[in-house]
Order: structure tokens, then C-alpha cells, then sequence
């Protein structure tokens, strides 16, 4: 038989595993070979499906959910079912520092891969394309599974003294942080939502 404290150890566990930073960690690779940054994500988010949609595709403050992202706004149409949107990006890695403009071309799917390909005349960025798909999880109406995989070649040479193995750990964690800004933007849009439903 369990003891009160073996007991109240069990309660514990068990609250913890429920807890969103008790869910499973994201699935990150990242390759970088001085000219070429190719990215693979796929992670649980705990937020309904629609909520997570919404913060997605919220072009005109992609700053929430994207650390690299300091500013964004949606440009209008670029052709048959693409939005053309701007993002002013800075990254700090140790004393180096980068700002300048990438322009994206979305071609969005509900249901399906969506996806991104970079304006290079309208970019620091030569070449660029990213596409990205949300899931809902089975059994589970306030969860999705992200996948987000693609490739960006920027515009400027990083210094030799970062050396790959710096710039793929950073965008690992810049990666990881996104999953977080995801969900707690859809967290908070979930609960606005909520309250605009509630009879005045």
C-alpha cells in the first residue's frame, strides 16, 4: 500500500506530465555549410487548431510568433491564391548583428503544405523557399502537430570566427523558440475569441 507522501508524489508526477512543457520536445535538424541554411521542425503545439492557423497566417505581426521577425505586413496579392508578404529580420550571433528585408511570396493550403518563396530583389536573402503544414492531433481538440522544413541562402557572408556549428545551434534555438511564441499567441487569440463569444 502506498504511503501519504509516495501518494502525494504520484499526484505530482501526474500533474506534471499534462503540463504543456511536460509534452514532447520538438523535433529539430539543422544543416549549415557557410553558404546554405536547410531546416527541419516538427512539433506538438498545445492550442486548438484554428487558433494556431490564425497567429500563422497573421502576416501583419508575424513579430509574435518569429524571434528573427521585428516587423511584417501583408503587401496584397501577387497572383492567383499568393500573398506577398514583407518581414524586416534581425539576428544577433555573439557580437554580430544582421537587419534587412525579406520579402516572401505565400501560397497558403488549410489542410495541406502551405508555403513560402523568397522575393530575392526585394530581400537579403539570394534564395529562399519553406513550406510548413498543421495537424490536427487525434483525440485531442486542443493540440496540433507543426512540420516546417526548408532552406534560405542570405545575402551576406557570416564571419569565418561563427563557424557553422554556432549558426546551427542558433537557429536550432531560435526554432525551438518559435514553437513556444506559437502556441502562446494561440493561446491568448483562443481566449479573445472566447470572450468576444460571451453574451454582453
Amino acid at each position: 500500500m502506498l504511503g501519504r507522501g509516495s501518494s502525494l508524489l504520484c499526484v505530482v508526477a501526474g500533474w506534471l506530465l499534462f503540463q504543456p512543457w511536460a509534452m514532447a520536445e520538438p523535433d529539430i535538424d539543422v544543416a549549415y555549410d557557410g553558404t546554405r541554411l536547410e531546416f527541419r521542425l516538427d512539433a506538438p503545439v498545445q492550442a486548438p487548431l484554428a487558433a494556431v492557423v490564425a497567429v500563422v497566417h497573421d502576416y501583419d505581426r508575424l513579430e509574435r510568433i518569429l524571434p528573427l521577425v521585428v516587423a511584417s505586413r501583408f503587401l496584397g496579392p501577387a497572383g492567383d491564391d499568393i500573398d506577398r508578404v514583407f518581414t524586416l529580420m534581425r539576428g544577433c550571433l555573439l557580437f554580430v548583428c544582421r537587419e534587412g528585408p525579406h520579402t516572401i511570396d505565400v501560397r497558403r493550403v488549410d489542410g495541406g503544405w502551405s508555403s513560402g518563396i523568397t522575393v530575392p530583389e526585394l530581400s537579403l536573402v539570394r534564395r529562399g523557399q519553406f513550406s510548413w503544414k498543421i495537424d490536427q492531433e487525434a483525440g485531442d481538440s486542443g493540440r496540433v502537430q507543426l512540420q516546417m522544413y526548408g532552406y534560405f541562402e542570405p545575402d551576406f557572408v557570416v564571419p569565418r570566427v561563427l563557424g557553422p556549428p554556432l549558426v546551427r545551434m542558433w537557429v536550432r534555438s531560435e526554432l525551438r523558440e518559435s514553437v513556444g511564441r506559437i502556441e502562446r499567441a494561440a493561446t491568448a487569440h483562443q481566449d479573445r475569441q472566447a470572450a468576444r463569444a460571451v453574451p454582453r
